[in-house]
């Protein structure tokens, strides 16, 4: 049983969940630095909000990954053989979001528009994001935004006015400060709100999934994992970055 367990029916529910203060102040201080020190670099090809493949810059990224109640979330939606699909840091200066509602990638359950899943079915998870705050994060400073239930739905975001409706449910802010934890299921309708406060929203990212969902370490093919962080990785890490037994396929 992982510390977080308790939160795992609101999730399946919702199709997200907030859990308050997962990182302590000094967690959130390591973090933010190491974080902001990225965005001093040229971006790496993913434009200037988002840095990619956190975990080759230092081992604080690596102790996130299996994070002490969130791991045990994480094995516990998607198998005790899951592993990270990316871990990414995105930091929105004034002005900035990624404010367009959508679900990430795909739809993996399409469903006809006017019906319903039967109520007695949970709706699968293959892979899922925890969006750490390393800044306090109110209504102006682009909060993450959710439609509760509207993970169940089968669709794209569907729009009223320019308002996401699930069932007659709008979004909710998920405002929260330095240390929180945001989760949310991919097929969730959801976006990152346009950033109106001065100061920037810093946000840590892990994406986990299921074992055959792949990883997004880019350039893909030719990706090499530095020996530096393989060498630093415990056993789970180096699971979460890709080292498998042999299974299905191959």
């Amino acid at each position: 049983m992982g510390k977080y367990d308790g939160y795992l029916e609101a999730f399946y529910r919702d199709g997200f969940v907030k859990i308050p203060q997962v990182l302590s102040p000094e967690e959130v201080h390591t973090l933010r630095a190491a974080v902001e020190g990225a965005f001093e670099e040229p971006d790496d090809g993913y434009g200037g909000i988002v840095r990619v493949k956190m975990f080759e810059r230092g081992n604080m990224f690596l102790d996130l990954m299996d994070k002490d109640g969130v791991i045990e979330f994480a094995e516990a939606v998607l198998g005790a053989n899951c592993h990270v699909v990316a871990v990414n840091a995105v930091r929105n200066p004034k002005g900035a979001g990624i404010d367009t509602w959508h679900v990430d990638e795909d739809l993996f359950f399409p469903i006809p528009e006017g019906s319903e899943l039967d109520p007695a079915i949970r709706m699968p998870v293959f892979k899922f994001t925890c969006n750490y705050y390393l800044v306090d994060v109110d209504e102006t400073k682009g909060p993450t935004q959710v439609v509760p239930g509207s993970h169940r739905s089968g669709q794209h975001p569907q729009l009223v006015d320019g308002v996401p409706d699930y069932k007659g449910q709008g979004p909710v802010s998920c405002t929260g400060k330095a240390g929180d934890l945001i989760i949310f299921s991919g097929q969730t309708w959801h976006r990152g709100a346009r950033n109106e406060h001065e100061q920037p929203r810093v946000v840590q990212q892990i994406t986990y999934g299921r074992r055959w969902v792949s990883q997004r370490f880019y350039p893909f093919l030719n990706y090499k994992l530095p020996d530096q962080v393989y060498e630093a990785a415990n056993p789970r890490q180096r699971r979460l970055l890709g080292e498998h037994p042999r299974g299905p396929y191959g």
